[in-house]
């Protein structure tokens, strides 16, 4: 039988926050259309206010300490990661944009992901698209097409006429939809591992990279090479 892991990030700042609200819909609605085929589903959530520290030190240092690095190997793991932020002002909150900046970008290349945000008002919905989404552009993730926003007004408000525009359940839905679709017909390229490229004959062409450097240095090349003395 096929089983799923999902790994849901959620960055609110308060407990219970509306932010943790938004992922524990999105994870549920996830699982449930991941299992419609009678498929096994794990979900683990992560509160990232839980890590803030943990965080810090590994941008300071850039390395992750023993308690951030097991929920590196849970992100490695999944088969898909929902992460979900609150909106402050134009962008996604400082906790989050942190998270990814103090891990390596490595762990994001070709990873399924399903984006969701959560704001005071919906004039903060287009953070999403034009803040959000551009950053998971950057690190190769695989976005399901569907991110979800959510106002104060819509939670708790999942029925025509109680929220602006599509119903937040309708919405949540739809991009748990997405995301089981993604997952079982298997769109995610897997990333080349070292046989495929001898395989491939690209072996030669790129320098190992060199243990133990930081990931920001990992296309070091030494000179020597360079100039052929290597």
């Amino acid at each position: 039988m096929t089983s799923y892991r999902l790994l849901a990030l959620t960055a609110g700042l308060s407990t219970p926050s509306s932010t943790r609200m938004l992922t524990d819909q999105l994870a549920r609605e996830s699982a449930a259309a991941l299992g419609k085929d009678g498929a096994g589903v794990e979900v683990t959530t992560v509160e990232l206010r839980e890590y803030a520290h943990d965080i810090t030190d590994a941008l300071l240092t850039r390395f992750p300490g023993e308690r951030l690095a097991l929920v590196l190997e849970q992100i490695r793991a999944a088969d898909a990661v929902i992460a979900v932020t609150p909106v402050f002002n134009v962008g996604p909150s400082g906790l989050f944009t942190m998270f990814f900046d103090a891990v390596d970008m490595e762990l994001w290349r070709n990873k399924p992901l399903l984006l969701g945000a959560t704001a005071g008002t919906a004039r903060h919905s287009l953070a999403i698209d034009y803040a959000i989404r551009p950053m998971f552009g950057y690190l190769k993730s695989e976005v399901v097409p569907t991110a979800v926003f959510a106002a104060s007004s819509d939670l708790g408000a999942d029925t025509e006429g109680q929220a602006d525009g599509t119903p937040l359940i309708a919405r949540v839905r739809r991009a748990a939809t997405e995301l089981a679709v993604m997952l079982r017909a298997g769109l995610v390229d897997a990333p080349e591992t070292g046989a495929a490229a001898e395989s491939s004959g690209e072996s030669g062409t790129t320098p190992a990279p060199t243990a133990g450097l930081d990931p920001e240095f990992a296309d070091f090349v030494p000179m020597g090479t360079l100039l052929g003395h290597g």
